[in-house]
């Protein structure tokens, strides 16, 4: 029987030209790092892999699907038999097993396996020549990769999850991502990392001087381990994460779940609860609410930008060193004036406030909760 040719993998890595000395800088380089180390691991597993270089996703009319199909159809041109092609976003499944990956890399004809069937980082799709233009002629359409496996279902399509694998939803995207994965580096059990990528962690400062620290942790982590404790989570919580913190913490949890798979919906405008206070009121208001509700909260912001910006789209949402700036707690960086506000109130409450995107409230929780147990 004839081997099966290789999958090719696109994979991602950062546009240069940020500021120096900035949170997108540190985020940039921190990523295109994960993407050389993704790409050698792909290798090392039998994939064919290819660069793909970003526009920046940020910018004024970037549409993900035209721009993942163009270089696809490019891919599908070489001489080489090809029955099976992906994408991986550069700094995705840096924590994830090789046996998952090697899972990722090992669809079957007319089946898609992704990391995460309702907001996929990374993606293989496998079939012959007429079943390969036409997914990618569906992922044309696609504002972003989050939606991909379920536009590739809608094209008939075979869709298989490996969202329960440990570690699969983590995805380093902003700075405090990058804090996250170097707490991961502390705690057993955890993907030896490169070499490289373990030195950058270790290695890289911040704009105020300070090490990629998770802001908050021993203060967060008491209240992981106090009975007579509450700890407030907002955001796009999966399932399995708030099952793992109603069995693996001792406190009492509050969880407000708005706006999962917000960039792989198809509805108009993004909503939030707490989106809505905070409009009705102010941003330090809605931190004093959040606040009085117990002993730590953990805020995914994003939430909040798409709602205030109506739009699930980054390009439509305060500046990336806005966001990044935030999550550390440094509104000094903060040119939004709510979201200044915000971190500032935060900044300043009398409990702590973690804010971040999708990584903290998925993955990064995990990490938050092992931490705590270890006393890290």
């Amino acid at each position: 029987m004839a081997e099966r040719p290789a999958p090719l993998v696109l994979v991602t890595t950062p546009p240069e030209g940020q500021p120096f000395g900035s949170h997108s800088a540190i985020a940039a380089d921190g990523q295109r790092l994960l993407a050389a180390d993704l790409s050698r691991r792909l290798g090392r597993l039998g994939a064919a892999v290819a660069p793909l270089r970003s526009t920046a996703p940020d910018a004024e009319n970037f549409q993900w699907g035209r721009w993942f199909a163009d270089a696809a159809r490019r891919a599908l041109g070489i001489d080489a038999p090809l029955d099976a092609i992906g994408y991986a976003g550069g700094s995705a499944l840096v924590l994830l097993g090789d046996d998952a990956l090697h899972e990722l890399l090992s669809p079957t004809h007319g089946e898609v396996v992704s990391n995460n069937r309702f907001s996929a980082d990374a993606f293989v799709v496998a079939g012959d020549g007429p079943t390969l233009q036409q997914a990618i002629t569906a992922l044309g359409g696609c504002d972003s990769d989050n939606a991909a496996p379920r536009t590739l279902e809608q094209s008939g399509l075979r869709s298989r999850d490996l969202g329960d694998a440990p570690w699969a939803r983590f995805d380093v995207d902003t700075t405090l991502d990058l804090a996250l994965l170097r707490l991961a580096t502390r705690l057993p059990g955890a993907r030896t990392l490169d070499g490289s990528v373990t030195a950058f962690l270790e290695m890289a400062r911040l704009p105020n001087g300070g090490a990629l620290e998770v802001p908050h942790l021993e203060r967060i982590g008491e209240v992981v381990r106090s009975r007579e404790a509450e700890l407030v989570v907002a955001g796009r919580v999966p399932a399995s994460v708030w099952q793992h913190l109603e069995t693996e913490t001792a406190c009492r949890v509050r969880c407000f779940v708005e706006e999962r798979g917000m960039r792989s919906a198809r509805s108009a405008r993004p909503r939030s609860i707490l989106a809505a206070l905070l409009a009705r009121s102010s941003p330090a208001e809605l931190v004093d609410e959040l606040a009085r509700l117990g002993d730590a909260v953990i805020l995914d912001t994003r939430v909040l930008m798409a709602a205030m910006s109506g739009s699930p789209q980054a390009s439509s949402w305060p500046a990336e060193e806005d966001r990044f700036a935030s999550d550390f707690g440094d509104h000094a960086r903060v040119e939004e004036p709510w979201l200044r506000e915000l971190t500032e109130a935060a900044a300043a409450a009398p409990i702590p406030f973690l804010l971040g995107g999708h990584a903290l409230v998925s993955d990064g929780l995990r990490l938050i909760v092992a931490a705590a147990w270890q006393g890290r």
